[in-house]
């Protein structure tokens, strides 16, 4: 027949990467516990010595599968994670080594946009300085003219204060022009200062009740209580954690 007649399976140049016959063997085990969890589940409750033991006894059995499968899990996982450990080796260095270079010119770039900030503020206020005294001129002149009813001088300070109106938008313009630096090649992206805002603790109590309803603070909270009361040198019968209840309850 010809090679053709019985095309391997599909995804055999791509096999999982696993051991699919030792997944699939532990997923057979796992069924089978899980079953008698439900067996055990339909009961509702212990009402015997007996069944207390037999609990017990499945309990061990599952906690014994559960290792197995976890020891396979690793084992399948590791080369994986040896691999991925190989190219973050390979390529880690070569990625700081251009971190570092971008990192030491880029205060060189922001020294230069700010000094170009810097200048293009200068000239924007000289300009909104411009603007103002010349729309106190024109108002000035409109006053005057409107005192003498000269009609002529009205017009010509409407058309002083249109022409300060319009400095005025143009020094606008100009406080909101940033600095920037275009790539000489055309190829590079376009460079400017942005503000960045950096929060430094200054009261460690207002900022925690700032936060106090964010869940994250809560649950690292939370956590830092649950490791000191498992301390060694901490005993929850007598000792508190001020600020938290210790609720005491019994766990396998």
């Amino acid at each position: 027949m010809p090679d053709g007649a019985n095309p391997p399976p599909s995804g055999h140049n791509n096999p999982p990467p696993y051991r699919v016959d030792v997944v699939e063997a532990h997923e057979a085990k796992a069924n089978e516990f899980l079953d008698a969890a439900g067996d055990w589940l339909d009961l509702k409750e212990i009402t015997s010595e007996e069944q207390s033991g037999q609990l017990t006894d499945f309990l061990e059995g599952l906690r014994k599968r559960y290792k197995l499968t976890d020891e396979d899990r690793k084992t399948d996982k590791k080369p994986h994670d040896d691999a991925g450990k190989a190219v973050q080796k390979a390529y880690t260095s070569i990625l700081d080594k251009m971190k570092r270079a971008a990192d030491k010119v880029k205060p060189m770039q922001a020294a230069w946009l700010a000094k170009v900030e810097a200048e293009k503020q200068a000239e924007a206020k000289r300009k909104a300085e411009e603007a103002a005294a010349a729309e106190r001129a024109a108002a000035e002149a409109a006053a005057k003219a409107e005192a003498r009813n000269d009609i002529a001088g009205e017009v010509e300070a409407e058309e002083a204060a249109k022409r300060a109106a319009q400095m005025k938008k143009e020094a606008e313009r100009a406080a909101k022009s940033k600095a920037q630096s275009r790539s000489s090649s055309g190829a590079g992206r376009t460079t400017s200062l942005r503000t960045k805002w950096t929060p430094e603790i200054t009261n460690f109590r207002v900022a925690c009740m700032t936060f106090a309803d964010h869940p994250e603070l809560r649950e690292t909270l939370l956590r830092l209580a649950a490791a000191k009361a498992r301390a060694a040198d901490f005993d929850p019968k007598t000792q508190e954690i001020p600020g938290f209840t210790l609720k005491e309850e019994k766990v396998l």
